[in-house]
């Protein structure tokens, strides 16, 4: 029994599919059947998701923030778990980082925040050195970077209503209180295209797409030049993960407002980056604008990634693992 919401692997590992949705059955049927004929209008949106055309931006002469030759590791073994990575972001613009589980990818977003202070190298924003330690920064740089997390469940307290969850930053960062706040929540959740219907609303009373708008809302209060957004869609189905990316990529036309955006789907990468860091065991081993580091000749783990992006296409697993086997054979 295979549980996921990623129909590209199910093509791959199953006999059967069974669509499921508001807890009720939609369609069951073959898996050739379900992904290449599929007769409910659910079932077909599911299959039928399509890559968003995401058009890079040429950079600016001048990044906003830039991470020059961070080293950073955890506890006192001193094993580097960073090792001399520099990347640059530029204003209103989307740095993605990719690489495999383990390979840094959340470690340099710890390191950015000032949650895990790198024991060498500095990160600039707007010129001047951020503070290497969280504690040590103003509330304005801590209002300048925000963050949206994975799991939107553990980011917000269940006690508190949305409303409240989206104007804690309005109290803490412009001090307003009271109709004014209610107001800007209000403003924000139209924004996320959720309206303020949900402002006396509990995380509970959400859906999955829904908690992760209010992250998103939640971090706009703040009024950031910089988003980390970490793994923010890979908890999501195939159609609320597309949801998500456009609302995040029209905010950031209106707001001029900058991710650094951590995954490991090339799905996703293609759709919302502007350039690309590939990182593998703590280095950065490709780094440039999507279209450089999309195009060939790539280095081997590249070449990895790439060739392991799974398609929607019954029998796509054999072809590559033979194709690999025939590669490796040749070397």
């Amino acid at each position: 029994l295979y549980i996921t919401h990623d129909l590209a692997v199910v093509a791959q590992v199953s006999d059967e599919i069974m669509v499921l949705r508001h807890g009720r059955l939609v369609e069951w049927g073959g898996t050739r059947q379900i992904i290449k004929q599929p007769r409910q209008e659910y079932t077909n949106a599911l299959v039928s998701v399509h890559e968003i055309e995401h058009q890079e931006q040429n950079p600016g002469t001048t990044p906003f923030l830039s991470v020059k030759n961070i080293t950073a590791a955890y506890g006192r073994s001193h094993i580097k778990v960073l090792k001399n990575v520099s990347v640059d972001i530029y204003p209103g613009q989307t740095l993605a980082v990719v690489g495999e589980s383990g390979s840094g990818k959340s470690t340099l977003a710890r390191a950015i925040t000032g949650l895990l202070p790198p024991e060498e190298g500095t990160v600039t924003f707007d010129g001047r050195p951020l503070a290497n330690r969280l504690a040590d920064r103003p509330k304005e740089d801590l209002r300048q970077l925000q963050m949206i997390y994975q799991m939107a469940d553990v980011a917000m307290n269940p006690r508190q209503t949305v409303g409240t969850i989206i104007g804690r930053p309005l109290e803490f960062y412009f001090g307003l209180r009271g109709r004014e706040r209610d107001a800007r929540v209000a403003e924000l959740l139209d924004k996320i295209e959720m309206g303020k219907g949900f402002i006396d609303r509990y995380p509970a009373e959400l859906s999955g797409g829904q908690k992760q708008r209010v992250c998103i809302a939640r971090s706009l209060a703040a009024k950031p030049k910089l988003i980390i957004c970490d793994e923010v869609t890979s908890a999501l189905d195939p159609l609320v993960a597309n949801g998500i990316l456009k609302l995040l990529l029209e905010l950031q036309k209106e707001e001029n407002v900058a991710y650094l955006f951590i995954t490991h789907d090339l799905a996703t990468v293609k759709s919302i980056a502007d350039s690309i860091a590939v990182m593998y065991r703590g280095e950065v081993v490709r780094y440039g604008a999507k279209s450089q580091v999309l195009a060939p000749p790539f280095d081997a783990y590249t070449d990895l990634l790439l060739s392991s992006v799974p398609e929607m296409e019954i029998g796509w697993l054999e072809k590559a693992i033979k194709g690999r086997r025939m590669a490796s054979a040749g070397n």
